[in-house]
């Protein structure tokens, strides 16, 4: 009889002990960056971490709310039935913020975060412990503990490193000036406020064709093109595959090449899935939009830069209006918190207002799309001339 009262004595303390830690959320383990800041009732998650969950629960990467009377904004989420409130300068209408976690003294953000606000796409090599980040094809590399990133083909020296925590890569705030070309950002205590810009293109990439109207913004072919009305479409062995040593420097020709050929080549790959960050095409099967145009013109001799942004740097620039067969076409990628209109996306003009290029979408993968439609107008940049 005494063992079962003490039995029953027992049960009722363990159900009265997890009634006290549901009540109170005591049963929450808290970082040690969450208890710094003052957050309570939120469990440190594995994977996502804590300052992940908050980015993308507390924020929503949503438009944030107006300024209240008091000069401050509050975003609340729910985290197991607790009510977490947190107070920060309140951005500007069409403004969004990101967590700043502290870690070891120093202030960081989650890239994926960052990458995210952006409309970036990413990815993590864990094999060779590096994080990429772009548009259509990886403009930054970083890799945790180094002070030296990649932009372009360029190598960046960052007062402080990228570190891992809770299997997230984070970018110290100090080292944001790297990103300067993409998006304005200012730090607010424990908040980093990301600037809206007015670059978004209200067009699909599928959308209707427009006919040439001689308007501004219209795609030409030059008149004087001298492949002009030649086919591009007579069945040929590819040609022989250029090797692509990454760790040469590029050296564009401009030189007399079968152009036909270059377009002709290109559309052997039609349907080849597109891949973020892709290794050259013999080792991964897969293009970003810069490895296909890269690939193409080195089966015929002409070396070009890993990345469209740099690729967009070689070359004679021409005129929209006098295109030619074989030019390098380069579109920025619109979002609401890019600060200028930089390259972020390149094709190869086929003449006609067609395009072949390497994208997710509308398609996925190497794919012809008409250019003589309003997202392609809007978002067009320059054009390349690299060889003739």
């Amino acid at each position: 009889m005494k063992g079962l009262r003490l039995s029953w004595r027992c049960t009722a303390l363990t159900a009265l002990s997890i009634m006290v830690a549901a009540t109170t959320g005591c049963g929450a383990q808290l970082s040690k960056e969450q208890k710094e800041s003052g957050q309570v009732g939120m469990p440190r998650t594995s994977g996502y971490a804590a300052d992940r969950k908050l980015s993308e629960e507390l924020n929503g990467y949503k438009k944030m709310p107006g300024a209240s009377s008091s000069g401050s904004s509050t975003a609340q989420s729910q985290s197991n039935g607790n009510t977490i409130k947190l107070q920060s300068a309140a951005p500007a209408s069409g403004d969004m913020s990101i967590p700043i976690v502290s870690i070891g003294g120093k202030d960081y953000i989650v890239a994926a975060d960052l990458a995210k606000a952006l409309g970036f796409n990413t990815d993590w090599n864990a094999q060779d412990q590096t994080f990429q980040m772009g548009d259509n094809d990886a403009e930054y590399l970083l890799k945790p503990g180094s002070t030296t990133a990649t932009k372009e083909e360029d190598q960046i020296s960052l007062s402080d490193p990228p570190i891992l925590h809770n299997s997230q890569l984070h970018i110290p705030v100090s080292a944001l000036n790297l990103f300067s070309e993409d998006v304005n950002t200012e730090a607010q205590g424990k908040t980093l406020v990301l600037h809206a810009s007015d670059l978004a293109v209200d067009a699909a990439m599928d959308g209707p064709e427009e006919a040439n109207t001689g308007a501004e913004d219209d795609f030409e072919d030059d008149p004087a093109d001298p492949l002009k009305g030649e086919s591009d479409t007579e069945p040929s062995a590819a040609p022989t595959a250029s090797s692509i040593n990454e760790d040469e420097p590029a050296v564009p020709v401009i030189k007399n090449i079968n152009i036909n050929g270059v377009i002709q080549n290109a559309k052997r790959y039609m349907g080849v899935k597109y891949k973020f960050g892709a290794k050259p095409y013999p080792v991964s099967g897969r293009f970003d939009c810069s490895t296909f145009t890269q690939y193409n013109f080195a089966k015929f001799g002409v070396k070009l830069p890993r990345v469209a942004r740099a690729q967009s740097k070689v070359g004679t620039t021409v005129s929209k209006k006098q295109l030619r067969k074989g030019d390098l076409l380069f579109f920025y990628v619109p979002g609401r918190f890019r600060t200028n209109k930089v390259v972020g996306h390149v094709g190869i003009y086929m003449g006609n207002q067609k395009m072949i290029h390497s994208s997710p979408e509308p398609k996925n993968g190497v794919q012809i799309s008409m250019i003589n439609k309003p997202y392609w107008k809007k978002t067009f940049l320059k054009a390349e001339r690299i060889a003739y």
